[in-house]
């Protein structure tokens, strides 16, 4: 095809200011000048036009109603054109979008207009009913301008998402994928958790602890270090009770001493139930504790206050799969304040002392039926303290030495079990098949409560019409 000079001043024209001035150019130099652009556009009302719909990659070829000698479209990024003979042409459709074509003939007359919408191409839809038509029958895929449309009723919000993630990855970063799908109804997870710590403590002191003070116990004598130690002994001047003090060396110096005999030991047994219900796919917390207040300084030598949580928690995330398996990530916590590693705060002439925390934390996936259990386990702690205080020499003597020094002794184990079983639930619409700790409480009489050492009464006249048995679901026993 050749373009003269005023057919190239056309094309420019167009590029530069749009269809708009192409036109008025066109009117002015056929010598039809009509006044603007859109009278001028809108006299041409016997134009032959049409829409043509193409997807993206896609071509085909238009036949005109005259011969035409240049092929203009309004944005060559959505679709391009080119001559195929002086009465046709091929339209490309190279990206989503709408755009507009025109051909002209030689005088500059538009003979013919069309409307282009190049949508998606069908490819990438086509690629997913071939794969997921099986598991989603009553979803619709189809291409759209911009992208991808899915419509229907899914199966599970699983198999929904499974859909929609595989389409966004095919349409990519450009395309866009409108999910109109449905789900028969959300599936709610209810989570169990039974957390069991076994914290055991043991501790021996025993020996003697030397202080400077002079104010408690009776008097011991030992005469000048000159003497032989066994010389030096001296009775005793009253009774020795727990704490005795000794005059030792030339000038008598006193001493106190504190005689240590102590054994203990502790068990400590914790237990923590959580329950959560969350829908399937949405997070949800628990937490049984604390907060703690941080003092921190800002700007200014102001003081602002943090606050910190500790005790028992729970997170979790449960997904329920087709096959009605539950994937769950959970995250269960326990925490407590503790003097080691704790920090002194000064904040002018107070200090605050700042407690450390322990922390037990556990972070996993797993996946499992409804009403089965895992357990996590392993999470031990044992530790030995072992501190002996006393004078210098006289307590590294054998046999004599354990009177000028004092031992003690102390151990630490604790072990923390968690046990995680998840239930697929659903809300209950019969109120009698509910239940609650305190159905038929009612206070004691004075009788009752004096005689028969009772914390409940016995009048089954105030108990729920519904309650038939005296073990609650969650475990509680009533009298």
């Amino acid at each position: 095809m050749f373009i003269t000079g005023r057919q190239a001043h056309l094309m420019y024209s167009f590029k530069k200011y749009g269809l708009c001035l192409l036109t008025l150019a066109a009117s002015m130099t056929s010598g039809l000048l009509d006044g603007l652009c859109p009278q001028a556009y809108a006299a041409e009302a016997g134009v032959p036009s049409g829409q043509i719909v193409l997807a993206g990659g896609a071509g085909r070829v238009v036949k005109l109603p005259a011969s035409a000698t240049s092929l203009f479209s309004a944005d060559p990024k959505v679709a391009e054109v080119r001559p195929a003979s002086p009465r046709s042409f091929f339209v490309f459709g190279v990206a989503p979008g709408n755009t507009s074509i025109e051909a002209t003939s030689a005088t500059g007359d538009v003979i013919a207009r069309y409307t282009v919408h190049v949508v998606a191409s069908g490819y990438n839809a086509s690629l997913l009913r071939q794969k997921y038509g099986s598991e989603t029958p009553g979803v619709t895929i189809s291409p759209s301008p911009d992208g991808m449309s899915i419509e229907g009723q899914a199966p599970d919000p699983q198999a929904a998402q499974k859909l929609v993630d595989h389409a966004k990855s095919l349409a990519g970063k450009d395309g866009y994928v409108a999910d109109y799908m449905t789900v028969p109804g959300s599936i709610q997870v209810n989570l169990r958790v039974r957390i069991v710590e076994m914290d055991r403590s043991l501790v021996r002191e025993l020996g003697v602890e030397w202080q400077n003070v002079n104010a408690l116990g009776t008097s011991v004598t030992v005469a000048a270090a000159t003497q032989s130690p066994l010389a030096a002994m001296t009775t005793l001047q009253s009774s020795i009770g727990i704490t005795s003090r000794f005059n030792v060396g030339k000038t008598p110096v006193t001493m106190e001493t504190v005689i240590d005999a102590l054994a203990t030991d502790g068990l400590i047994h914790s237990l923590a139930e959580p329950n959560l219900t969350a829908i399937s796919g949405q997070p949800a917390s628990f937490l049984v504790g604390g907060e703690y207040p941080i003092p921190t300084s800002s700007y200014g030598g102001n003081t602002n206050v943090q606050f910190k949580q500790y005790g028992v928690s729970l997170g979790f995330v449960p997904t329920v799969l087709a096959d009605g398996r539950i994937n769950l990530h959970v995250r269960p916590e326990v925490s407590a304040l503790s003097s080691d590693g704790a920090v002194t705060y000064q904040n002018g002439s107070n200090s605050v002392q700042i407690p450390a925390i322990t922390v037990r934390r556990a972070d996993t996936t797993v996946e499992l039926g409804s009403g089965q259990s895992f357990i996590i386990a392993g999470l031990l702690s044992d530790s030995t303290k072992i501190n002996t205080t006393g004078l210098p020499w006289l307590g590294d003597i054998p046999i004599l030495g354990a009177l000028f020094k004092s031992s003690s002794f102390q151990k630490n184990e604790s072990e923390l079990v968690i046990i995680v079983t998840p239930y697929l639930v659903a809300p209950v619409d019969d109120i009698n098949s509910l239940h609650t700790p305190d159905e038929g409480w009612v206070p004691p009489t004075d009788l009752e409560r004096v005689f028969l050492m009772r914390q409940s009464g016995t009048d089954v006249r105030k108990k729920r019409p519904w309650q038939k048995m005296d073990t609650g679901d969650a475990g509680f026993m009533v009298e």
